[in-house]
């Protein structure tokens, strides 16, 4: 019973571990774009920089680059988060499939939920717990 509970978790976790990689992503473009700023303005420091110099060509090379695993991570999610969706859309508890929803979809915490739902912490949990018991993946 556990280990089907871990399976069901981990795929219900599969959208939430796109966003994560989004994330993680769209923080490297930032950095490139704050380096390419700071291409055009040179400061001049006391200490030698280490390293290779980096082109404005590589820099922009990266960022289209990542630009373009962003983009594909985004359509994978989008195919991810509808099959989950597929998998909650089939619990008959409306309640399981809201607590669901809400917790691996759009990533909010169990007291969030409850805070929102009027219900206690614990009310959520127990829903939680029901409504990953009842979801049926196909393997």
């Amino acid at each position: 019973m556990k280990d089907e509970i871990k399976k069901k978790k981990s795929f219900l976790k599969g959208y939430q571990n796109y966003l994560i990689r989004i994330e993680r992503l769209e923080e490297k473009l930032l950095s490139i774009d704050n380096q390419l700023e700071g291409m055009s303005s040179k400061r001049i420091r006391d200490m030698p920089k280490g390293g290779l110099p980096v082109t404005t060509d590589e820099l922009l090379y990266r960022k289209e680059e990542i630009k373009r695993r962003i983009q594909n991570l985004i359509d994978k999610s989008i195919e991810v988060k509808f099959e989950i969706y597929e998998v909650i859309d089939h619990i008959d508890d409306y309640r399981f499939a809201e607590v669901l929803e809400a917790y691996f979809i759009e990533c909010k915490t169990l007291e969030c939920i409850a805070d929102e739902k009027h219900y206690s912490v614990r009310h959520i949990s127990s829903l939680y717990s029901e409504g990953l018991k009842e979801i049926q993946i196909n393997e």
